[in-house]
C-alpha cells in the first residue's frame, strides 16, 4: 500500500477539536469510491445514538398517554429493525470459520485478499479488478475506432496506410477526428440525465445486486459484439461504445453502494487498510492489462484494428471471469428507503436530488455548496482529458496504440509520486490551497504539452505523461480529502451520492467543445486549452469559500444543530432529505464574529 495515503486533520472551532480522514485515490481512471467510506467514521455513533433513542422511547410510552399508540407502533418498528441487523450479523457471523480454514491454507501472497474473512470485502475488490479490464480496453478500441473512421472517409494514405495530414473529408456527416468526442458526449448526457433514476432503484428497491449482475451481463455482450469492429460495422460499434459508457457507470453505482455495508461490518479503521487494498486490485488490474495488451500487440505486430479486436477479446475474458466471482461474493441487500406515498420511483430519483441541492444550499451556503459547484466543472475537465488526449495523440502526433498505451501506463505509474507530493502541499497549505494547486498546475501542463509537441516527439510525449501523472495523482486524493473535511455527520450517505452525481453531470459538455472545434477545423491544440478552461472555472469558484476553517467551522456548527434534532429522522420524511433549517429556532445564535465572518 505504499502509493496510498491517510489523512487526518484536526481544526479547533469554538473550543472543540474536530477530527475527520479520507483514503484519496491515486489513479486518475479510478472513480471517487472513497467518499462513500466517509459514512463509516460515524456509523458505530449512529448505531449507538439509535439504541439510546429507543431507551427514551420507552419512557415517552409512560409519560405521554396521548401519544402511546404511535410511541408503540415506532418502537416496535425500531425493535424489527434491530432484529433484522442481528440476522444479518449472525448470517454474516457464519463465515469466518471457514474463512480462517482458507486463510490456514493460504499463504502468504494471497493472505491479503482473504480481508479478514469479509465476503462482501472480497466480492467489491473483485469486481474492481473487472473494471480495471474494461477501462484499459477502451484505449485501444478508440485508435481502432479512429483508424475506421479515416478509412472511411478517404483520409489514409494508400501506400502507407497512415492518415492524410489537412484531410477535410466527413464520415456520417462528422469529422474523423471528433468521433471519440461524440461517443464522450453522448455517453455523458445518459449519464446527466439518468443517473438519478439509477441512484433511486439502487436506494429504493431491493434489486441492488439484480441490477449489478443485469448491468455486468450486457456489458460483457456489447464487449463481445465490440470484436467484431471492422470497416463495415465500425459506426455500429462507436454507437455501442456511447452505451457501454452509460453502463459502465451504472455498474460503479450498483458496486459502490457496498461500501457503507462492508464499513458497517468491519468498522471504521479496518476500512481504512481496505481501501487502499481496493484501489491498489484495480490500479494492478489496468496496469497489467495495459502492459499484456501492449506486449502481445508488439510481438504479433499488430496495427491498429488488430490491437483493438485482441484487446477486446481479452477484455471479454478477463472482466467476465471476475464480474462473475465478484457478484457471486456480493449478498442482495434490502433496499435502504420507502418511496413515498403518492409518489413514483422516476419522479423520488429527481426530487430527492432537488431536496439535496436545496439543503446544501440553504445550510452550507458557505462551504459545501461552493465546494461542489468547484467539483462539477473541474471533474468535467479532468474526466475529459483521457478522451481528448487518445484523439490528440493519435491525429495529431501519430502515435501507434502501443504508444499510446505506454503513456498512459506512464501516467498511470506517476500518479504515485503524484499524490505523495500532493500530501506534502496539504500539510504544508490547506486542502483548498492545494486542490486549486492541483488544478492550476494540471491544466498548466496540459496547456504547455499542446502547445509544444509536435508529429513524432515520442519521448517528450512520455515526458509530458509523467508531468500528466503526477499532477492527477495530487488532484484526485486532495478533492477527496476536502469532502470528506465539509461531509456533513449524519448525511453521509445522501450527500455522497450527490458528490458523486456532481462528478458526472457536467462531463458531455468539455467533449463537445472540442468536438466543435474539431469541426471547425480549428487545431486540436486549442481544444485541450479550451477542455482546461473548465479547471480555470473551478478555481475561480472556490476563491468564493471563505477561509478553511471557516468553512469547516460551518459544517461542524451544521453537525451539531443536527445532533440535537435527534427525531427527525430520515425515513419519518418518506425517504426524502430531512430539512433540518426548519428546526433552526433550537440553535445557539451565532457569535457576532461568527456572523461577521459569514457576511464576509
Amino acid at each position: 500500500h505504499s502509493y496510498s495515503y491517510i489523512h487526518s486533520y484536526s481544526y479547533r472551532a469554538g473550543g472543540q477539536s474536530s477530527t475527520r480522514s479520507a483514503s484519496p485515490h491515486t489513479c486518475p481512471v479510478v472513480l471517487h469510491q472513497s467518499v462513500y467510506l466517509l459514512i463509516a467514521s460515524n456509523d458505530n455513533n449512529i448505531h449507538s445514538y439509535s439504541s439510546q433513542t429507543n431507551k427514551r422511547r420507552r419512557i415517552k410510552m409512560s409519560q405521554t398517554s396521548s401519544d402511546a399508540d404511535y410511541i408503540a407502533a415506532d418502537y416496535i418498528a425500531a425493535e424489527e429493525q434491530e432484529q433484522e441487523q442481528e440476522q444479518e450479523q449472525e448470517q454474516e457471523q457464519e463465515q469466518p470459520a471457514a474463512n480462517d480454514q482458507q486463510l490456514k491454507g493460504c499463504s502468504k501472497w494471497c493472505a491479503w485478499y482473504q480481508f479478514q474473512g469479509c465476503t462482501m470485502a472480497k466480492g467489491y475488490a473483485t469486481l474492481g479488478v473487472a473494471r480495471g479490464a474494461v477501462v484499459m480496453s477502451n484505449i485501444f478500441l478508440s485508435t481502432s475506432l479512429i483508424y475506421l473512421a479515416n478509412e472511411d472517409a478517404g483520409c489514409l494514405d494508400d501506400e502507407t496506410n497512415e492518415v492524410i495530414d489537412d484531410c477535410n473529408n466527413r464520415v456520417y456527416g462528422q469529422s474523423p477526428a471528433a468521433l471519440i468526442a461524440n461517443i464522450a458526449v453522448f455517453s455523458g448526457l445518459l449519464s446527466a440525465f439518468f443517473m438519478p433514476l439509477v441512484g433511486a432503484m439502487v436506494d429504493y428497491t431491493p434489486h441492488r445486486r439484480a441490477i449489478g449482475i443485469w448491468v455486468a451481463v450486457v456489458l460483457l455482450c456489447l464487449q463481445t459484439v465490440q470484436i467484431a469492429t471492422i470497416a463495415q460495422t465500425w459506426f455500429a460499434m462507436a454507437v455501442l461504445q456511447g452505451i457501454a459508457g452509460f453502463l459502465y457507470q451504472m455498474q460503479v453505482l450498483a458496486t459502490y453502494a457496498y461500501l457503507p455495508d462492508i464499513a458497517r461490518h468491519v468498522g471504521a479503521s479496518i476500512m481504512v487498510s481496505f481501501q487502499a487494498t481496493f484501489t491498489m486490485c484495480q490500479f494492478a488490474a489496468q496496469a497489467l492489462f495495459l502492459i499484456v495488451i501492449i506486449g502481445l500487440s508488439y510481438i504479433l505486430n499488430f496495427e491498429a484494428v488488430a490491437t483493438g479486436h485482441l484487446s477486446q477479446g481479452i477484455n471479454v475474458v478477463w472482466s467476465g471471469l471476475f464480474f462473475y466471482f465478484g457478484w457471486k461474493l456480493l449478498p442482495a441487500r434490502p433496499a435502504s428507503h420507502d418511496i413515498p406515498v403518492g409518489k413514483t420511483l422516476l419522479t423520488q430519483s429527481f426530487v430527492q436530488v432537488w431536496q439535496t441541492t436545496k439543503v446544501i444550499n440553504k445550510l452550507y451556503a458557505h462551504s459545501l455548496r461552493w465546494f461542489l459547484l468547484a467539483v462539477v466543472f473541474a471533474e468535467a475537465a479532468a474526466n475529459a482529458f483521457t478522451v481528448v488526449a487518445v484523439v490528440f495523440l493519435d491525429d495529431q502526433i501519430g502515435m501507434t496504440p502501443q504508444e499510446i498505451g505506454i503513456f498512459f501506463l506512464v501516467t498511470l505509474v506517476f500518479t504515485l509520486p503524484g499524490s505523495l507530493m500532493g500530501a506534502w502541499v496539504t500539510r504544508k497549505t490547506s486542502p483548498m490551497i492545494s486542490y486549486q494547486g492541483s488544478m492550476l498546475s494540471l491544466s498548466i501542463t496540459a496547456i504547455v504539452g499542446a502547445l509544444i509537441l509536435e508529429e513524432g516527439a515520442i519521448a517528450i510525449v512520455y515526458v509530458w505523461g509523467c508531468f500528466i501523472g503526477i499532477f492527477l495523482g495530487w488532484f484526485y486524493p486532495v478533492e477527496n480529502l476536502a469532502f470528506s473535511l465539509l461531509l456533513p455527520k449524519g448525511q453521509e450517505a445522501e450527500i455522497a451520492g450527490f458528490y458523486v452525481y456532481c462528478t458526472q453531470i457536467l462531463g458531455w459538455l468539455p467533449p463537445l467543445i472540442f468536438s466543435l472545434l474539431v469541426e471547425a477545423d480549428i487545431h486540436q491544440r486549442y481544444g485541450i486549452m479550451a477542455v482546461q478552461g473548465f479547471f480555470a472555472v473551478a478555481i475561480g469558484i472556490i476563491f468564493l469559500l471563505p477561509k478553511w476553517d471557516v468553512a469547516v467551522e460551518e459544517v461542524m456548527r451544521q453537525d451539531k444543530i443536527n445532533a440535537e434534532i435527534d427525531d427527525r429522522k430520515t425515513n419519518d420524511n418518506g425517504g426524502a432529505a430531512v430539512d433540518v433549517s426548519k428546526n433552526a429556532e433550537i440553535l445557539e445564535q451565532p457569535t457576532e464574529e461568527e456572523a461577521t465572518s459569514n457576511a464576509v
